[in-house]
């Protein structure tokens, strides 16, 4: 599982601290830490895969009201629509503090079940291997 920086540079740089002092560089199996520095980017990035963890400094978020409807010039150019998120599923976590977004991240890290592709799967053995894995991650969640 990645995890997607975008803002400013001393957001960026805030979460590269926290994310250094809960030591979860060693807690991603496969995946990386990147910063995001376009919005076209970013787009691309949740469009491809909105299952990762993505996070947006809560000042470049734009919600629809009077600010963002008639006083445009106030809105951040490097923002993404509040709506544009929600759509694809990310945009409902909200953490007022860093211990919360670290406890956030170990848990989506520790959810991630590694499930087969389908161009994965060569056997009916390959899927029963699948099912057996999910139940056993399951049974050790809970």
């Amino acid at each position: 599982m990645d995890i997607y920086i975008y803002g400013n540079s001393s957001f960026n740089n805030e979460i590269h601290k926290v994310l250094d002092s809960g030591n979860i560089k060693f807690k991603i199996e496969d995946g990386k830490i990147t910063d995001v520095t376009t919005l076209k980017y970013l787009k691309e990035l949740i469009e491809d895969d909105p299952s990762q963890i993505y996070l947006i400094d809560e000042n470049l978020v734009i919600e629809k009201d009077f600010i963002s409807k008639y006083l445009k010039f106030l809105i951040p150019k490097k923002g993404i629509q509040k709506a544009y998120l929600d759509q694809h599923g990310i945009g409902d976590i909200s953490h007022r503090s860093y211990s919360d977004l670290l406890i956030y991240i170990e848990k989506r890290l520790e959810t991630s079940v590694k499930r087969p592709k389908a161009n994965e799967i060569n056997s009916v053995e390959d899927i029963f291997d699948a099912f057996e894995d999910i139940s056993q991650n399951q049974k050790g969640i809970e």
